[in-house]
């Protein structure tokens, strides 16, 4: 068995999409110094400035920032669960938008079923009549779905 953990002297390695292809590249984050205390000091050491984001942290179960700087990989996707974090990064413009149109479905289903669990009891009849139009369906002065 090998121990894949890179000793003190190696550069610590980071994943990078390019082209369609993932492989191993020097982690330009981890290799700042002092990232392993402070990791947003390090982002910006690395040259690295917030380019967008999708979800509010703490309300979704994971979140996504990316950050883009002027140097190949050019962007860092941040991908931030309840619990633990994860980052890869993207090489060229191309490979960011196609890594996010990877993560696109799972991130709005993820938004989606957020709103519907944080809805209020006061919304939650806009949200059955906007499933009730979404499905041709509509009720009664009961609430009982009438026709279908």
């Amino acid at each position: 068995m090998t121990d894949s953990t890179p000793s003190p002297a190696e550069p610590d390695q980071g994943w990078v999409y390019n082209e369609g292809i993932w492989s191993l590249g020097e982690d330009p984050v981890m290799n700042q110094p002092g990232a392993e205390h402070d990791l947003y000091a390090a982002i910006k050491a690395a040259g690295y400035e917030t380019w967008t984001g999708i979800g509010k942290e703490y309300t979704m179960p994971l979140t996504l920032t990316i950050y883009s700087r002027l140097q190949e990989p050019r962007y860092l996707f941040d991908l931030e669960g309840a619990i633990h974090s994860e980052w890869v990064y993207a090489r060229t413009l191309p490979d960011a938008l196609a890594l996010l149109n990877q993560l696109a479905p799972t991130l709005q289903a993820l938004a989606v079923t957020d709103q519907i669990a944080r809805a209020e009891p006061k919304s939650m009849s806009v949200l059955a009549d906007l499933l009730d139009t979404l499905h041709g369906r509509s009720r009664d002065t009961g609430g009982r779905v009438v026709g279908s």
